[in-house]
């Protein structure tokens, strides 16, 4: 009958406090992963911009253009209006 009138105790929250400290310092290391990784791929995408840029600027450009992967179609179809084809 006295747990009727004394006070609740205050249940055990270390381990949980513990187990949150650990995923908020887990979550941390993987958005500075994520951000090393993003910054990563937006250095190599302004290299390929620059490069490509390097190229036009350099001449022969057409040629490059008609045969590079870049471009959308297939190579072999030529240029429009010019009424041939590469290889063909």
């Amino acid at each position: 009958m006295g747990g009727i009138i004394s006070k609740p105790k205050m249940p055990d929250t270390s381990a949980a406090q513990k187990a949150q400290a650990e995923a908020m310092e887990k979550q941390t290391e993987m958005l500075n992963q994520q951000e090393a990784r993003l910054k990563a791929q937006e250095q190599s995408a302004q290299a390929t911009a620059a490069a490509s840029a390097r190229s036009r600027r350099r001449g022969r450009g057409a040629y490059r253009l008609l045969l590079s992967s870049m471009r959308g179609g297939a190579a072999a179809t030529g240029i429009k209006g010019s009424g041939t084809t590469l290889g063909g």
